[in-house]
Parts: structure tokens; sequence; C-alpha cells
């Protein structure tokens, strides 16, 4: 059994779109301009201007004028948020590192994680180590299958900037009760290019199989993922995610549907199909729950 992975092959367009809000660390002083959203440990959160700032506390100016000093210990996390023409607030999509199942070059920052429910059975749980480096992994919910499988999915991102990043990583999966006889999965690359509302993401890769049986090595033959993510309202965003085989007779697999975004929670609901068959289609449910925050600054 042979699955495709991915290392970086293509670069692309760099893709003209307004940027959204970064997800970085608000600097310890954060320009006049700039609307800021702050989450409080209660759950509340208030958007508006950093008025001043000290190791002690933050004073935010509301956007209805309202002056608010805030304790610095009672701060989750602040980070700057963008604002619509029309003064509307939009939230930033909590699955921003992945497609439907494809990962995008962008990371996962220190401290951020997401649950994820593929298709409802295949739960997939990641976190970021460090602001580059997140180790993901899971293990199908199926009746005689739990513990019978597990997969791991190291992701490293070589270079990110709020435009353009690229990350390498890979998809291994291990059979718990015979770790002697190997794994097999993908190596993979794939850069994202564009804003946080709208962006390509392109990759490549190749399976890999290691065990006393199987030997060791790498498929010849290349898998490569298009993929593409444009925001449409508030809360609900386009997604395509296209596989394309070299190998003779497979043609490959499109996808595309909506992710529909909450401040935590999103969900992906699509379809699939074989491209050149003409069948249409099988469904694509995904549901991500992010957990974790920013540290504020200081």
């Amino acid at each position: 059994m042979r699955l495709f992975l991915s290392i970086f092959v293509c670069a692309l367009l760099a893709f003209a779109a307004e940027p959204l809000r970064a997800q970085e660390p608000v600097p310890a002083s954060a320009p006049a301009d700039s609307v800021m959203e702050v989450r409080l440990r209660d759950g509340s959160v208030l958007i508006g201007r950093i008025e001043s700032q000290t190791d002690a506390q933050v004073v935010v100016l509301t956007r209805s004028g309202t002056r608010v000093e805030i304790p610095r210990a009672e701060i989750l996390s602040m980070r700057s948020v963008a604002v619509r023409a029309n003064g509307e607030v939009w939230p930033e999509d909590p699955n921003l590192t992945r497609l439907f199942f494809s990962p995008t070059g962008r990371a996962l920052k220190k401290g951020e994680g997401y649950l994820s429910a593929f298709y409802l059975f295949l739960p997939f749980v990641a976190y970021g180590v460090t602001d580059r480096f997140t180790m993901a992994g899971g293990t199908p919910i199926l009746p005689g299958a739990i513990g019978r499988v597990i997969y791991l999915a190291p992701k490293y991102t070589v270079f990110e900037a709020p435009r353009s990043s690229f990350a390498v990583g890979g998809l291994g999966f291990f059979a718990p009760e015979s770790l002697d006889e190997g794994s097999f999965g993908i190596l993979y690359g794939v850069s994202t290019f564009g804003s946080r509302d709208r962006a390509v993401s392109v990759g490549a890769g190749w399976g890999y199989f290691v065990g006393d049986d199987m030997g060791t090595g790498t498929s010849n033959e290349p898998v490569f993922v298009l993929g593409g993510e444009q925001r449409i309202t508030r809360r609900v965003k386009l997604i395509t995610e296209n596989w394309v085989a070299v190998n003779p007779g497979v043609e490959g697999v499109w996808s595309g549907g909506f992710r529909f975004i909450g401040d935590r929670l999103s969900a992906d609901l699509g379809f699939l199909g074989v491209i050149g068959e003409g069948g249409c289609c099988a469904p694509l449910v995904n549901f991500v729950w992010a957990f974790g925050n920013q540290k504020p600054p200081r």
C-alpha cells in the first residue's frame, strides 16, 4: 500500500488581494492606527485601539469610545485585526494551516493547536511546538481499528512572510503492535502565496516506505497539489484542493466547497471527484476546533 506525499516543486504567482490581520504577537507599542482584538481570561473580547500600556496594565479605547483599563494578568491574548470599509471586523479563519486535507505553507504559532475530525471518524490533533515546528497525529475511530493504526505528521515552516510561506513535512502510518515492520506514508513540501483572505497553495511529494520486508525507498512518481482559498463573506470562505499524479492511467482528484468560520470552530463542507471519470460526487466533511493563544506582549 502506497500513499503519495509531497516535496516542494513549484513557485507560483504572488496573489493580489487585501491583507488580513497577522497573528503574530502585538508589539510592545502598537501603532496608533491599529485596531486590536483583546481576549480576556473570563472569555470576553474587546475591539479597539491601544491607548497606552505598561507592565501592569493595558488601556483600550473601544470602538464606541469607552476607555477600559485592563490588568495585564487578565489578558489572554492580543492581536491586530482587519476592519472592513463598512467598519465590520471579520474573525480570523481558525484553520489557516490546512485546506480540506492538505497542509498550507503557514505555521501554527507556539502554544496554538487544533483538534480536527475529518469525516467525523478520523481525528487529528496538531500543536505548535515552536513558531515554526508543528507536530500532529491521531488514530481512526472505527470498530476494531482503534490502536491498530497511528498516523503522525510533523511539519516545519522554513519561511513565513505576510504574503508567502514554505513548509516541509510528512505523514507517516504505523501499526503499534508491529513497529518493527516499519511504516509508509508521504514526504512533502508546500508553498502558500497570498493573504489570509485569498491565497493559492502549490506543492508536490512522493510516497515513502521503510521496513524489514519493504526495504527503504520512495516513489519515483510524484503527486502535485494545487489549492486555493477565497473569503467571500464574514463567515464563509471558498476552498478547493486538487491532486494530480503522473502515474499512467491516474488523472487526479478535484475538490471544492465551503468553510464556515467561527471564532474557534470551523466546518468544511464540500465534494470531491475523480478527474476525467465523470463521476460525482463524494462528500467532504471536516470540523476543526482551535485552542491555545499567543501570550500577551510585554
